[in-house]
């Protein structure tokens, strides 16, 4: 699950932007949130989400390239990013069920979803509940495939609260963010700004309480034993130096290929494939690693 948490800022930004966002951010009324996004291009649909404590911006390398061939749509789910905050259940059904009535409300019947980490549970409950509006999945560095106990599940809920992410000093914030890559570069500082832009906003302290129900989401959520009756073509991505994938701290005797043969033996339809040089959050470290396996992807298994 990805770690990016928040620092402090010298600054209070708008209420309908935040630092290194696209600049062209759409807001739509869904049920009782409002939701940004992100829609380019034409054709079919290749519906984005993000992770936990991230945003649409982390599809930032990937929308105008694949906009080039696709219509791409990139949302914040409700408790993240510049969509509504309050009082968000952030459960996996909530946010499944949250996704398909975005993408009714855009007209969207069917799309190929493309979710990290949370996100990427987040679209196999979509897929489970309502198999029919996903033609195919891309999921990368994706919770819900390496599982815990109750013991462990309930020491992770006791360590996420919203306390504890409202009052990550700047440093930790730092440490974390860095943890989603293999290598750290000064490319990626721009997550670490807008975190600490996050931090200044009115709504912080909402979203600090959606990552905690979140985190609590995910491990409640449990998806992996039913993964198996699912049929649509995938392709799971993982990266090998990924260092939040297995949980270095409850699983240290694990390995990104167990989870990856987690992958392979739920998902036996799937193609599940560990990307060198890579970390959690792949797509950003490796973007053209990405594009060298997503487009073949897409291209072997295009539908109107």
């Amino acid at each position: 699950m990805i770690a990016l948490l928040i620092g402090l800022a010298l600054m209070t930004p708008a209420p309908d932007s935040l630092p290194h966002y696209p600049a062209d951010v759409q807001h739509v009324q869904v049920g009782d949130y409002r939701t940004a996004y992100v829609d380019r291009g034409d054709g079919p649909v290749l519906l984005f989400v993000h992770g936990l404590g991230s945003n649409l911006s982390l599809w930032r390398t990937a929308l105008d390239t694949f906009a080039e061939t696709h219509r791409v749509v990139a949302l914040d789910l409700p408790g993240f990013g510049l969509s509504e905050k309050a009082d968000v259940p952030a459960t996996m059904p909530f946010f499944a069920q949250h996704v398909a009535a975005f993408m009714d409300t855009l007209g969207i019947a069917r799309a190929t979803y493309v979710g990290v980490s949370m996100g990427g549970q987040v679209g196999l409950t979509l897929a489970l509940s309502a198999e029919a509006r996903v033609a195919r999945m891309v999921l990368v560095s994706p919770a819900g495939i390496e599982q815990f106990t109750a013991e462990e599940a309930a020491t992770l809920k006791q360590l996420t609260t919203p306390q504890a992410i409202a009052q990550s000093t700047d440093a930790q914030v730092a440490q974390s963010v860095r943890a989603n890559f293999d290598t750290w570069s000064p490319k990626h500082q721009w997550l670490i700004e807008q975190r600490h832009a996050l931090a200044q906003r009115d709504d912080f302290s909402a979203y600090a309480a959606a990552n905690a129900r979140a985190v609590a989401g995910m491990l409640d959520g449990a998806v992996y034993d039913r993964l198996d009756t699912l049929s649509m073509p995938m392709l799971v991505l993982f990266g090998a130096g990924d260092r939040l994938i297995p949980n270095p701290y409850l699983h240290p005797e694990q390995t990104i290929d167990d989870v990856a043969d987690g992958a392979r033996a739920a998902l036996p339809s799937a193609t599940v494939t560990v990307v060198e040089d890579a970390g959690h959050l792949l797509m950003l470290e490796r973007p053209a690693a990405f594009r060298t396996h997503v487009r073949p992807f897409l291209q072997q298994t295009r539908t109107p």
